[in-house]
């Protein structure tokens, strides 16, 4: 049986840097779940709830893990990817907090499907070709 997907993995979506390429579709895998259970009229402010920790939880880790790696990359950007996360993380709250107060989780996860496929595909790739190009230390995380 296929289900369709909210987000669709594609391989240009790869950093390729594995654990942050594994933790990426983690995080699109996540968001992909909650849609389908709100397809399929779950959409009530426990899963909001549930969302929003899950969503958070592991965001946190995801942003330490990719921090530690470009900070070893001595990648130049580092501060502003740092406060990118730190506006994502805000962002992500309001659009939270909105979401379980009105019982409708499908702007959150609108949100969070833009957001994450936008943040893959423009600031990660650019940490990335930075590493891939031989201007960082690489320390061997890819």
């Amino acid at each position: 049986m296929h289900l369709p997907l909210f987000i669709e993995w594609q391989d240009k979506n790869n950093t390729g840097i594995v654990l942050i390429d594994e933790q990426h579709r983690g995080i699109v895998s996540i968001i992909n779940s909650f849609h389908y259970l709100t397809d399929k009229g779950m959409g009530d402010s426990a899963l909001c709830s549930l969302i929003s920790t899950t969503i958070k939880d592991y965001s946190r880790i995801h942003f330490l893990t990719e921090e530690r790696i470009i900070k070893a990359t001595e990648y130049p950007d580092l501060e502003k990817h740092i406060e990118m996360h730190k506006s994502l993380a805000l962002e992500t709250e309001g659009i939270e907090r909105v979401a379980i107060r009105d019982n409708d989780i499908e702007p959150l996860l609108k949100f969070l499907k833009k957001w994450w496929l936008e943040h893959i595909n423009k600031e990660d790739m650019q940490y990335a070709r930075y590493l891939h190009g031989g201007s960082g230390k690489t320390h061997g995380f890819y």
